[in-house]
């Protein structure tokens, strides 16, 4: 059930980033510099967008192998992103060439963008997951080691005074 709140606000907050950024670049190419517009320029939102669904796809899979896995999910999936999209500057460099400049600086900066967005939410989900340890540890230890007896003596599991 955790995991499936965390998903579903991941992707929430996903759709609406790339939408917000997506228009504001669109009209910022449109407005203002609309000869340096590139037709490939959907392919960069569309890129991130289903890039951030591999993510939290990934997380999930690592979070039901173990929680000390998610550290090597992080960095395995942004190093899988700088690589994928080093290799989309190349290739588009090389096999399209219209505009490079503005398509690599558009680049960048939906890559920058999302880099933020993704690490900002992950901090905030490893902030939450650390809190709710902390909560069923403190749980575990008032419940199961220490019993209030009728008397007003906190005694132990064994009986002795604390």
């Amino acid at each position: 059930m955790f995991l499936l709140t965390i998903r579903k606000k991941f992707i929430r907050e996903l759709t609406l980033i790339g939408v917000v950024l997506t228009a504001l670049v669109a009209v910022v190419y449109h407005m203002f510099i609309p000869d340096r517009y590139f037709l490939w320029f959907p392919s960069i939102p569309i890129f991130f967008y289903l890039f951030g669904l591999f993510y939290i796809a990934m997380f999930s899979f690592y979070y039901r192998m173990g929680l000390e896995k998610l550290v090597m999910c992080y960095l395995s999936c942004k190093v899988l992103k700088f690589i994928l999209s080093a290799l989309v500057l190349i290739a588009y460099a090389f096999f399209i060439g219209h505009e490079v400049v503005a398509f690599m600086l558009t680049y960048v900066f939906f890559f920058f963008a999302f880099l933020i967005f993704e690490t900002r939410f992950f901090l905030w989900f490893e902030m939450k997951l650390k809190n709710s340890k902390k909560v069923n540890n403190e749980k575990n230890t008032v419940h199961s080691t220490v019993s209030a007896s009728v008397d007003g003596n906190n005694r132990n599991v064994d009986g002795a005074k604390c």
